[in-house]
């Protein structure tokens, strides 16, 4: 019997040994896959645990959209959300790996005239044994699918976290804008009240630049608010409190001409987009469930053992111990499997119909993302290059004719509000602009050649903005 009990040990010992898989690598080969296909220059940091003093570091340097990044890979509570995944698949790897304990049995009876017996067994399931190897494969199919659900969200947080930066960017700088406005405005109409106590303008002038000043106050109050949304935005997919003091840094960077072409993108982006791969890996396991559900659907719980019984002595009779080996199998006669192979069977037409829907969904987005994009760098480049150097002429010729009288005050004062309100709309264009390109990224499945192109400098100088002057009442 030892030699029997020893033997079913150390084959389901050498079979588990043969299986264990290197689940400890995981938490970096996700990491790997991330790395592949983030915009960040240089390595991403690894997992937020050990990352203490590089966060640390940067919360006291001037933080740019890559900063902000890197902050937020360490210190979003939704990345280490993330990595718990990885434990899950390591743990399920490790189960994977191994049998479940072999079940030992003991039994005693006696009855009333002191004779006893004694049943000792020992057995271990066969079916695990048998299904060892297709189990262990399932485990790594789905811990494949772990890292690159975590490769795939932390891209998702990346995207995140550069559009709140963007949207931020463009709402501090109409809200410096509209500040230096109202603040101008606001000089002019206390000189304007001081002109008309002088009597040099009459009420009706007096009561539009006030008119002005107030618009500009209003304008200048709801930048701020917008501002101070978009910048709690930006903190929050960073991890950060809306208090902690954190120097945000970064302007918009001017576009570059490029030439996407919509097929061969579509093409790398069916490659490379880790939540297509995810759906063909799970429909590529899910067939060979299948397989493996039609191949074995009779077979049910399958226990192979050793038995040993020792009946007591009864009078003159010895006692005796009879050994040998045991099995237990359920047998198909009220479940046949038949719905494991359905299950299975209706798994595969479902996740062939979710690939397909996938690629679909791909193939439309990329073009339209490369539209999107085509579109803003027009815009860009129809305000930089058109609108605000006609509105610059409009406003130096209406200066003029005011400085001969040729127009009033409040018509060079309308030319000036037309000129802000077309530096908003550039900086509009140029918010949406590079929105678009972080969409692009998203639907392309991450980091690309063609759009990693150095910017072509830095964006148009800020407005330059002052009140006409106020002549005296002719």
């Amino acid at each position: 019997m030892k030699g029997s009990i020893g033997l079913i040990l150390v084959m389901a010992a050498l079979l588990a040994g043969c299986a264990t898989p290197r689940a400890s690598e995981l938490a970096p080969q996700a990491q790997g896959l991330y790395a592949a296909r983030t915009s960040l220059a240089g390595a991403p940091p690894t997992e937020p645990q050990g990352s203490e003093n590089v966060l640390a570091t940067l919360l006291t340097r001037p933080v740019d959209g890559d900063a902000a990044v890197q902050i937020a890979l360490m210190n979003n509570p939704r990345v280490i959300a993330l990595y718990s995944r990885i434990g899950f698949a390591e743990a399920d790897l490790y189960d994977a790996a191994r049998l479940s304990n072999p079940v030992l049995g003991y039994t005693r009876l006696t009855g009333g005239s002191g004779a006893g017996k004694v049943d000792w067994s020992l057995s271990q399931n066969f079916t695990e044994l048998l299904f060892l190897r297709y189990r262990r494969a399932g485990a790594e199919s789905q811990a494949l699918l772990a890292k690159q659900q975590v490769a795939r969200e932390l891209l998702d947080l990346e995207a995140a976290v550069r559009a709140a930066d963007v949207r931020f960017i463009g709402s501090r700088t109409i809200a410096a804008l509209r500040e230096r406005v109202a603040q101008t405005t606001q000089v002019s109409a206390t000189y304007a009240q001081q002109l008309f106590d002088a009597g040099n303008i009459s009420a009706l002038q007096l009561a539009r630049m006030k008119e002005a000043a107030l618009l500009a106050a209003g304008n200048a109050v709801r930048a701020r608010a917008i501002e101070n949304v978009d910048r709690s935005a930006l903190l929050t997919t960073m991890g950060l409190k809306t208090e902690t003091s954190v120097p945000l840094v970064g302007d918009y960077e001017l576009p570059v001409p490029i030439e996407l072409n919509a097929e061969d993108m579509s093409r790398r982006a069916a490659g490379n987009r880790l939540d297509l791969l995810s759906a063909r890996e799970a429909l590529r396991f899910a067939v060979v469930a299948q397989t493996h559900a039609r191949r074995w659907r009779w077979l049910g719980d399958t226990s192979i053992g050793i038995a040993r019984e020792t009946d007591g002595a009864i009078g003159p009779v010895p006692a005796e111990t009879l050994t040998g080996p045991s099995a237990s199998i359920a047998l198909p006669i009220f479940n046949q499997g038949r719905g494991t192979a359905t299950r299975a069977q209706s798994a595969v037409a479902q996740l062939s119909a979710n690939v397909r829907a996938l690629e679909l969904s791909i193939a439309n987005e990329v073009p339209s993302r490369i539209a999107t994009l085509d579109a803003a760098q027009k815009s860009v480049a129809l305000y930089r290059e058109q609108v605000l150097p006609t509105q610059k002429v409009i406003v130096e010729e209406s200066q003029k004719q005011q400085n001969y009288m040729l127009i009033g005050t409040f018509e060079l004062l309308a030319a000036k509000q037309h000129q802000v309100e077309g530096y908003e709309a550039y900086i509009d264009a140029l918010r949406d602009y590079w929105l678009a390109r972080i969409e692009l990224v998203q639907a392309t499945g991450g980091r690309f050649p063609e759009l990693t192109t150095k910017p072509g400098g830095q964006m148009i100088e800020p407005l330059a903005y002052n009140t006409p002057a106020l002549g005296a009442r002719p």
